[in-house]
């Protein structure tokens, strides 16, 4: 009888209360990132900080009109910058930490990505941070007049 008629008009509502509330949930599953993930991702933010004050300097720098300043760091102060800029270039999100932190000042990049492994996207995060300090070291050899 049933079959004849389908569902009762309360069973129907109910049947779609349910299975919404079933898509709503698998939809907001929450997936804890894993200790590599954690990790990369804290190196990740460490590494955008210290870009981000390695271009304060920068623009300190490039703001110095002592013409004996301008010859003598010119060319390294444009080196930097490029560095700088090839830097964020290779700049990568750590997946499940996409908008965990503010993009102002820094770029990633949005390309099609191969998919990595938790400890390949920590081993990225890490050569990345290691790039950025050596840049680090490069301007904090130029000394302010």
């Amino acid at each position: 009888m049933i079959l004849k008629r389908g569902f009762p008009e309360g069973c129907k509502q109910i049947m779609a209360a349910l299975l919404l509330l079933l898509i709503m949930m698998a939809c907001s599953h929450d997936k804890k990132p894993d200790g590599n993930l954690q990790q990369a991702f804290k190196i990740h933010e460490d590494a955008v900080s210290l870009r981000n004050q390695i271009v304060d300097k920068l623009e300190k720098l490039n703001a110095i009109e002592d013409s004996l300043f301008v010859a003598t760091y010119k060319e390294s102060l444009d080196s930097i910058s490029g560095a700088i800029e090839a830097w964020g270039e290779q700049l990568v999100e750590v997946p499940g930490f996409e908008e965990s932190h503010d993009h102002d000042g820094h770029d990633h990049n949005h390309e099609e990505q191969p998919e990595l492994t938790s400890e390949q996207h920590l081993q990225v995060q890490r050569h990345l941070f290691q790039e950025i300090q050596t840049i680090e070291k490069s301007i904090n050899q130029i000394k302010e007049q």
